[in-house]
């Protein structure tokens, strides 16, 4: 989808493979910084407001539960209906979290773009 986006605005402005890199790069960075904004695990503290105005700092303690427990969407659902998933489907709780799929995908946009640059030679 980045790569399509990317082609669009080179055909918009010229340097249509040129433009494409970059706008992988520039997307894939940014990606990549939200995803490990995204990835980082809850503080173990927790603050509450006291009667006469104080913060009162508490320790958050391990509940066992699992962090970020999520439903599974109606998209979810559809694309584990495709095979091979619909044989090894994995329950939402066991599968990678929204920001550890954002961080892969921005390792591949940043990959791409560095294949098209060193492998296919654009924009040398």
């Amino acid at each position: 989808m980045v790569f399509v986006l990317g082609v669009a605005v080179g055909l918009a402005v010229g340097g249509v493979f040129v433009t494409a890199k970059y706008v992988m790069f520039v997307v894939g960075l940014l990606l990549f910084g939200y995803a490990t904004f995204q990835l980082r695990p809850d503080p173990p503290w927790d603050t509450e407001q006291t009667e006469d105005g104080k913060v009162r700092v508490t320790k958050n303690e391990p509940k066992g539960s699992v962090v970020g427990g999520r439903d599974e969407t109606k998209f979810q659902a559809a694309v584990q209906r495709i095979p091979p998933l619909s044989h090894w489907s994995l329950p939402p709780n066991e599968r990678l979290p929204v920001g550890g799929k954002m961080f892969v995908a921005s390792l591949a946009t940043l990959a791409w773009s560095f294949v098209m640059e060193t492998v296919f030679g654009v924009g040398v």
